[in-house]
């Protein structure tokens, strides 16, 4: 047995195992750097591509919040005049309410006083009936018997006519 080391061996094979890598690499050199380079710039157009799409995204954002800040505010300008046209309304209508209160007032007012004067003209109308039937009976009774019926009928005529006052004066 030989205990020596076979370096022809080693040799051999490690200058084959350099030839088939140098051929390796001269075939595939070209090939594998225009892959790194196609992938380098498909990497690169990406990001570019990822970068405008983000510029893009923050423009629109801005856009969107400015939108969405001017419609905050139209809202907030249509509540305070909503809410002014509420606030006219109703003083329109107790303005309204207040006329037609004092228009109702009025009227029961002038009810008042209408019925007030009717009811004293009855009244009165009623005394002066009841007057004169009493003048009548008295009259009546106390007149002569040579004194006729026609005699009483003028005077109560008279009486009703307002032409007794006169006899008095």
């Amino acid at each position: 047995m030989d205990s020596h080391f076979d370096w022809v061996f080693v040799i051999k094979y490690a200058v084959n195992l350099g030839l088939l890598l140098a051929l390796l690499i001269y075939l595939i050199k070209k090939p594998f750097l225009s892959f790194l380079k196609s992938r380098k710039e498909r990497l690169r157009s990406e990001v570019d591509r990822a970068a405008t799409a983000a510029e893009q995204a923050k423009m629109t954002l801005e856009e969107y919040s400015a939108k969405l800040d001017a419609v905050s505010s139209e809202i907030a300008a249509l509540q305070e005049n909503i809410r002014k046209q509420g606030e006219n309304e109703r003083g329109e209508l107790v303005s309204a309410a207040e006329k037609s209160c004092e228009m109702i007032k009025k009227e029961v007012e002038d009810t008042v006083r209408l019925e007030t004067t009717k009811a004293v003209s009855e009244i009165q109308s009623e005394v002066v009936d009841s007057a004169l039937a009493l003048a009548e009976k008295m009259i009546r009774e106390r007149v002569d018997a040579d004194f006729t019926t026609d005699s009483v009928d003028d005077f109560v005529k008279m009486i009703e006519e307002g032409k007794w006052q006169q006899l008095r004066h």
